[in-house]
């Protein structure tokens, strides 16, 4: 089994983030008012796809851009919760499920039909995890690509 692993500049980044984070924590006022959700994105998230989603492509999807076509097929949305940020994270799998509906709601405030990710499909999704989710997310646009051309 191959293992996804970060540029060692992201690997640095993350660590960076995670101790500002941990310092921020320290603060009890601060850690009352956090939105959860929000809170696990950047400690869990952010360290590859920036606090803004924008990440580092072609290897870091920009979220901003790329879930939102994801999200528009059943084969998309089970590559978004078997990613190695999903499956990996030390994250119950309810507040993974809460931290991905949070994310669509964050990057797409617009897209009003939307149907919530599952604390089920966030444990089926860790069941079956992407080992080199690269190649199958080019796969899988390519394919998406091929579909809307046909249209």
């Amino acid at each position: 089994k191959k293992m996804f692993h970060l540029p060692q500049s992201l690997q640095t980044l993350r660590k960076r983030l995670l101790l500002i984070i941990a310092l921020i924590l320290a603060s009890p006022a601060w850690a009352q008012e956090v939105d959860p959700p929000a809170f696990a994105y950047l400690l869990h998230c952010s360290g590859c796809h920036l606090e803004d989603g924008s990440g580092d492509p072609p290897t870091i999807p920009d979220l901003r851009y790329d879930l939102g076509k994801l999200l528009d097929s059943p084969e998309g949305r089970s590559y978004t919760i078997r990613v190695p940020g999903v499956t990996d994270a030390l994250v119950p799998a309810e507040e993974m499920a809460a931290l991905m509906n949070w994310m669509v709601g964050f990057l797409y405030p617009e897209r009003t039909e939307f149907q919530p990710f599952t604390t089920e499909e966030i444990v089926a999704g860790r069941e079956n995890p992407l080992y080199d989710p690269l190649r199958f997310r080019q796969q899988l646009i390519a394919t998406q690509a091929a579909s809307e051309a046909l249209k």
